[in-house]
C-alpha cells in the first residue's frame, strides 16, 4: 500500500513538472534597436517611414480627426487624437468637445488591424476598440457620464 502511495506521488510530482515546462513563458528580447510593429490591414508588418532627418515614423504617428455618435441619436461631436507609436503600444493626447476629457492623455495599443484606447481624466473615461485600414480608422466606445456610440477618424 505504502509503495503505491509513493509511485502516485511520484506520477504528480512528474506531472507537475512536466506541465510547468509546457506552459512556462520565456520571453525574448532584442537590443538591436527600434523594432516597427505596424501592421497592414491583413496583420502583415507595415514597415515604418522616414523622416527627412533620418527619424522613423510609425503607421499610426501624428495626428487623427473623428467624429463621435451616441447611440439612440443621443449626441455627436468632433475628436481629434494625436498618437505616438512605440512598437504596439500608442500614447498621445485626446481633444473632444466633452470637457472633463478635452486634453486628457491617451493610452493604448494596436494589435495587426485591431486598435485599443483610452483616456482618464479625473472620474472621465473614455475607451475606444475598433479597427485600421491605411489613414481610416473606426468603431466602438464607451464612456462614463455618456451613453456608449461609434466613432471614425482619419489621418490628419
Amino acid at each position: 500500500m505504502r509503495s503505491a502511495v509513493v509511485r502516485m506521488c511520484g506520477v504528480f510530482l512528474v506531472g507537475a513538472v512536466l506541465l510547468a515546462g509546457c506552459t512556462s513563458s520565456s520571453s525574448t528580447s532584442t537590443s538591436a534597436g527600434p523594432v516597427s510593429s505596424s501592421f497592414s490591414t491583413t496583420g502583415s508588418p507595415v514597415s515604418s517611414g522616414s523622416t527627412s532627418d533620418g527619424g522613423s515614423t510609425s503607421a499610426l504617428d501624428g495626428k487623427w480627426n473623428g467624429t463621435w455618435t451616441a447611440n439612440s441619436n443621443a449626441g455627436s461631436g468632433a475628436f481629434a487624437v494625436t498618437f505616438k507609436q512605440s512598437g504596439s503600444s500608442l500614447n498621445g493626447t485626446l481633444s473632444i468637445s466633452v470637457a472633463c476629457l478635452d486634453g486628457a492623455k491617451v493610452t493604448g495599443t494596436v494589435n495587426g488591424s485591431s486598435i485599443d484606447f483610452g483616456s482618464v481624466k479625473g472620474e472621465c473615461q473614455v475607451d475606444y476598440k475598433g479597427k485600421v485600414s491605411g489613414d481610416q480608422m473606426s468603431g466602438t466606445y464607451s464612456a462614463s457620464g455618456v451613453p456608449a456610440g461609434t466613432w471614425k477618424a482619419s489621418k490628419a
